[in-house]
């Protein structure tokens, strides 16, 4: 019966998730807490990946991270900040690997937040709002969207920025959780419209709605989305083995299509004839494939045998 429940869970938010924008990776920068913690909390409603770089070059790690994810399939990356917190130059780069960008951005992170939640949440019965300026309840405010869906927005010390309100009006939102932490008594005052609980010492987060059903039900609901979601996995797995070979370099194409004109496996020591490299060019294109889960590389006597692991398409 869980397993039935959490079906219809991800489907739910599955849905939701797709009236929203579309995005396949979310980029934010590594040093800026209060951009992360809106995107984290948004990454635990969806299940969209984070990842974080350094303002002016991106991350080994980071960089590692993005071609793998463009090798499953992922194409649309959305990178929250302007060009001071993420430079042009990152953007560029990460354009190179085959995404496309594009950037959520205002003059301040009060008004970056309140886009991103009128953009990714579609609507909200409640909004997390904070002060600005501190990171002190950023982990709290986190859990506190993960239990709740709502999304996280920041206020000054002595109101409440056009663009929050802004947010808080497109959402319909009905309730805010407040941390009045550091915050004047004004910014309660402008919240007046909304149902206001302020998050202190021993709140307790708002329980989840029941998601139960009846046995018959769950259990006839359960069979059907079993079924479609192995239909839906096992499409999912065919797509994440397909890539367009847009991907690859000239070079690198050049080293796949000569394996999968054999079949899909061809011994190493036969690639500079058929290609026309040297050994030392060949070795370094068949390490960088390898490290990209493109080809596997399979001792054979004295040498290797390459096989293809993923299929192309132009």
């Amino acid at each position: 019966m869980r397993l039935c429940v959490l079906l219809l869970y991800l489907i739910l938010v599955g849905s939701a998730y797709a009236s929203a924008g579309e995005v396949d990776v979310i980029l934010v920068r590594s040093d800026l807490p209060q951009e992360f913690a809106v995107a984290q909390a948004y990454s635990h409603l969806s299940g969209v990946p984070i990842v974080t770089t350094p303002s002016q070059e991106l991350s080994d790690e980071a960089r590692e991270q993005l071609r793998g994810y463009i090798q499953l399939g992922y194409r649309n990356l959305v990178i929250i900040g302007g060009e001071k917190a993420v430079s042009l130059e990152v953007q560029r780069e990460i354009d190179a690997l085959g995404y496309v960008t594009r950037r959520i951005a205002e003059a301040d992170r009060y008004g970056t937040a309140a886009t991103f939640a009128k953009e990714f949440y579609s609507r909200a019965e409640g909004a997390i709002l904070l002060y600005g300026e501190s990171s002190e309840n950023l982990l709290l405010a986190m859990r506190l969207s993960y239990a709740t869906g709502y999304p996280i927005l920041f206020v000054r010390r002595d109101h409440v920025p056009p663009a929050v309100k802004d947010a808080l009006a497109s959402l319909r939102v009905k309730k805010v959780l407040l941390f009045p932490g550091g915050l004047e008594a004004s910014v309660k005052e402008e919240l007046s419209g909304y149902r206001v609980v302020p998050v202190e010492r021993g709140f307790a987060p708002p329980a989840k709605r029941s998601t139960a059903l009846p046995v018959a039900t769950a259990f006839a609901a359960g069979l059907v989305l079993g079924v479609l979601g192995a239909i839906a996995y096992r499409r999912v797995r065919k797509m994440k083995q397909r890539l367009p070979y847009e991907v690859l370099s000239e070079d690198e194409e050049r080293v796949v299509r000569a394996i999968t004109g054999e079949g899909g496996r061809l011994t190493q020591d036969a690639l500079p004839e058929k290609t026309g490299f040297s050994r030392p060019k060949i070795s370094r294109i068949v390490k960088e494939l390898v490290e990209r889960g493109i080809i596997e590389k399979v001792p054979k006597g004295r040498t290797h045998e390459l096989i293809i692991k993923k299929e192309f398409y132009r």
